[in-house]
């Protein structure tokens, strides 16, 4: 069993640009609107949010502050700057000293990329919901970013291996914010391609049009079926394109974590426990259920013929395997797609003494028995 893997994360920009807020609406399930009795962040603070199994998230949220910003580049450079996987930079759209905070940014990255060169960069440019009327086409939002990268682009030049630069516009008052913070979970996760991998496979078992795994509290979406989660279009797979996909609203993910942790507001209020979710409504059937401790997965069909009840129940025949993820960087669990795909994945191995013996099922297998799940539920039901 490996030990917990910390990634550490900075989240840090100009004092004003909604940092803060934006960690509490993701972490600590605040509204837009209660985030205005927040105060300034003082130095830095620091909190570890357990995201998969053994992922911790270890957030740095820094200062904003000129006296912070100077301190963090020259005394605590180091120890600011050293381990990161992630650096969160967060900007104001409407900053009138745009000059200053790009120098900043600068000073930062430069420092990162001396520190943790292969650090992922994820520049938000956030409160696009206050230029938004007076400028739908977004004009300064693409401005501003063309101006990001191509520091970036000049910044990592040299530098060996550099992490990619990402930006995205935000606003903690709709659900890009959801989407932004969503897409720096998604680069974190160990084994990600094993998951969309079993994802995919899990999904056409059920004859859906995706599968979709959430975050437990935070209901990030962590990862998805078939293609990438920004995925354009013409990138959908066959099974994508022939059940329905291109017709589900693009923006589904965000606002179903956005619905769902609003709703279980209220489940707290009235004393409740949210467990699960199932419709069927005009044209598909929606199941959202428990994957492991620490995740939701939501499978969408488009076919009439698909029950609720099948679909609940390939996914309780899969949860004892997906919680191996969190868990393991070695699979002993005899699996067919691990045994295709696992070469393809770095820092995993598939080693199954069972593997050759036909009279061990594997956890694919279709109509596996009953007592055999029940004992293997048994052995591992304290892992995520």
């Amino acid at each position: 069993m490996s030990s917990a893997s910390r990634r550490k994360v900075l989240l840090m920009g100009k004092s004003g640009s909604g940092k803060t807020s934006m960690r509490s609406v993701i972490f600590s399930n605040y509204t837009a609107k209660d985030t205005k009795r927040l105060g300034m962040t003082i130095d830095v603070e620091q909190s570890a949010v357990r995201l998969l199994g053994s992922l911790v998230l270890n957030l740095w949220d820094c200062g904003g502050q000129d006296a912070f910003l100077d301190n963090y580049l020259l005394a605590q450079r180091d120890t600011i700057f050293s381990n990161v996987a992630v650096l969160i930079y967060v900007f104001d759209v409407t900053s009138e000293d745009w000059d200053t905070d790009m120098r900043y940014f600068e000073d930062n990255l430069v420092a990162l990329r001396e520190n943790s060169s292969d650090a992922g960069v994820w520049v938000l440019i956030n409160k696009m919901d206050l230029i938004d009327k007076e400028d739908p086409k977004r004009t300064k939002y693409n401005e501003r970013k063309a101006e990001i990268l191509a520091l970036d682009e000049r910044v990592s030049a040299d530098v060996s291996a550099a992490g990619t630069c990402r930006c995205f516009p935000t606003s903690i008052w709709d659900e890009s914010l959801y989407r932004a913070w969503s897409g720096v979970i998604h680069t974190l996760i160990p084994n990600i391609q094993l998951i969309i991998t079993h994802l995919t496979f899990l999904r056409d078992l059920c004859g859906a049009a995706e599968a979709v795994v959430f975050e437990g509290e935070t209901f990030l979406t962590m990862a998805k079926s078939g293609s990438p989660l920004d995925a354009d279009p013409n990138d959908y797979d066959s099974t994508e394109v022939t059940r329905g996909y291109g017709r589900l609203d693009r923006e589904r993910f965000e606002k179903i974590s956005d619905i769902v942790k609003s709703f279980r507001k209220t489940c707290q209020r009235t004393g409740e426990q949210f467990v699960g979710f199932e419709s069927t409504f005009d044209g598909c059937t929606v199941v959202l259920e428990p994957l492991t401790k620490n995740t939701f997965i939501l499978i969408v069909t488009t076919d009439a013929r698909v029950q609720a009840g099948f679909i609940k129940y390939n996914i309780w025949q899969s949860q004892l395997h997906f919680a191996e993820f969190g868990t393991f960087s070695d699979f002993t669990r005899k699996c067919n797609v691990c045994r295709t795909t696992i070469k393809s994945v770095p820092d995993a191995t598939y080693d199954v003494k069972t593997d050759d013996d036909p009279s061990v099922r594997a956890w694919d297998d279709v109509g596996i028995d009953q007592a055999t799940q029940a004992v293997e539920r048994d052995k591992i039901q304290d892992l995520g």
